[in-house]
């Protein structure tokens, strides 16, 4: 087709424009397989851009229904819902179904369906529709044992139902018991089973593994992700790579391939550009910030101003927030803080964790405080060895300890401290850094919090300027948990 009358075409059909190449060249392809021509298809152009789940239903419940195979062409699958609130009689008329077919029974013939069954009675003032609606009820009964009623309620939940052919939902069906073993009651109790596209779970079942896990096993647990194209499962993937984050991490929460890849790359982008969420891209548990990602939001702004976010509080179900919230206490989980540093620091984590309980308000400082001031050490130069060595260094404020290594450099009395040229030797930096950021506290810990940003009252001796607002940022804790402390 000229460039022209293609151009043409696309400006007329905006679903066109709107339809991914691969979609609409695979849609061309599948039609030109099943005997249309390019003429056929140009005559009525709007038809590639129909899904090619839906197309293929189209087609076969066509065929399905005793339409001729020349009258299915693109002009009628483009009004496939035309045709199917059509009458038998009426599509009889037309010359689109042979007046001896019983289209009740040419449907049936299509599947393993026993004949003595077979419906006795047929009404053609019936509307093609009713008579595959009817079909459908009689056969999922019989197949999966299915009452009546709850096809029906089926039906008005999974309007998918309606535009499915019998000949897929047979394959899916025995897929699904054959090959997943599953019973006849799950596939009851997951309706939305029944309209699976068949090719879709032969594909996931070439994955062998999802999650780390079996595949089989990730899909029994899980069944809804057999509804997830298979083409979307390997995209998320691919997002989750470029992002850094293992497949193994959802292990615990699998439904997350149960979202569009779209979603789940706009969910990784928040998490990568929010600060606060950024510090658990490497967390075990980051999926359950992905999958959790609208109640993230809504928890994290709260948090700040308690300063003690953790992906346990973000992600947490309502029951146990609320306790934290009636709890009074500002810690955060330790165990943010405690994966970070042993991936960090490669160090172990019930070493470390000794190490951190020396100093009493360890658990009040953010990961994000911990994390910025990781890095900046890391930039300034500073070796794993020696932040470990002074690893209470991670819990004070970066701005603060910048200024604290000009004061150590200047510091007077030193000299056996420093080289050749006049400088304080690497390993000793960070303990005199350490030294001056508590010296003016008495050594009890205090300087760990940011007193430019008047939280000085919570030092004070009046008692009544030792409360703090819930919409204040919180970088410090209760006068009533300030106990001694001594730096060792």
């Amino acid at each position: 087709m000229p460039f022209h009358e293609t151009k043409k075409i696309m400006n007329k059909y905006a679903s066109i424009w709107n339809s991914p190449p691969a979609m609409l060249s695979h849609n061309i392809s599948y039609m030109m397989e099943y005997g249309f021509t390019k003429e056929d298809i140009s005559k009525t152009p709007q038809v590639i851009s129909v899904h090619p789940l839906t197309l293929k239903n189209y087609i076969m419940l066509l065929e399905e229904g005793g339409f001729y195979k020349e009258k299915i062409n693109p002009l009628v699958i483009s009004r496939f819902k035309n045709f199917k609130n059509k009458s038998i009689k009426m599509l009889k008329a037309e010359k689109y179904i042979d007046n001896n077919i019983d289209v009740q029974h040419h449907i049936l013939s299509f599947l393993q369906f026993p004949t003595d069954k077979y419906p006795k009675e047929f009404n053609e003032s019936h509307t093609l529709g009713e008579v595959q609606e009817n079909i459908f009820k009689l056969y999922v009964e019989w197949k999966i044992q299915m009452d009546y009623t709850d096809v029906g309620q089926a039906l008005k939940v999974y309007h998918r139902l309606y535009n499915k052919s019998l000949r897929l939902i047979e394959r899916s069906i025995d897929i699904l018991i054959n090959d997943l073993n599953f019973s006849e009651d799950k596939i009851r109790r997951h309706p939305y089973l029944i309209h699976s596209d068949p090719d879709n779970i032969v594909k996931l079942l070439n994955f062998k593994k999802l999650c780390g896990m079996d595949i089989k096993t990730v899909l029994t647990k899980h069944p809804k992700i057999i509804l997830t194209p298979c083409e979307s499962i390997r995209e998320i993937q691919k997002h989750l790579k470029d992002f850094g984050v293992p497949e193994s991490a959802l292990s615990k929460v699998p439904q997350l391939y149960t979202l569009g890849s779209n979603s789940i790359y706009e969910r990784l982008c928040i998490l990568k550009n929010t600060p606060e969420l950024n510090s658990f891209m490497n967390n075990p548990q980051v999926a359950r910030l992905l999958y959790y990602i609208k109640k993230v939001n809504l928890r994290l702004k709260y948090l700040q101003n308690k300063n003690c976010v953790s992906l346990h509080l973000l992600s947490s179900n309502t029951r146990a927030f609320n306790r934290f919230n009636c709890s009074g206490h500002a810690k955060v989980t330790s165990n943010d803080i405690m994966h970070f540093l042993t991936n960090e620091l490669n160090e172990n984590k019930q070493q470390l964790r000794k190490l951190f309980e020396r100093h009493t308000y360890w658990q009040y400082i953010s990961l994000l405080r911990i994390r910025k001031t990781f890095e900046y050490l890391k930039n300034k130069q500073f070796t794993k060895e020696q932040i470990k060595s002074s690893v209470h260094i991670l819990l004070y404020p970066k701005n603060n300890i910048e200024e604290a290594l000009v004061v150590a450099q200047n510091m007077e009395d030193v000299c056996f401290l420093r080289n050749s040229n006049g400088t304080i030797k690497s390993e000793f930096i960070l303990p005199l850094v350490l030294y001056h950021l508590e010296k003016s506290h008495h050594f009890s810990g205090n300087g760990v919090w940011s007193f430019n940003e008047n939280n000085q009252q919570f030092l004070s001796s009046d008692p009544s300027k030792n409360v703090s607002k819930d919409n204040e940022e919180l970088d410090h804790i209760p006068s009533s948990c300030i106990n001694d402390y001594e730096l060792t």
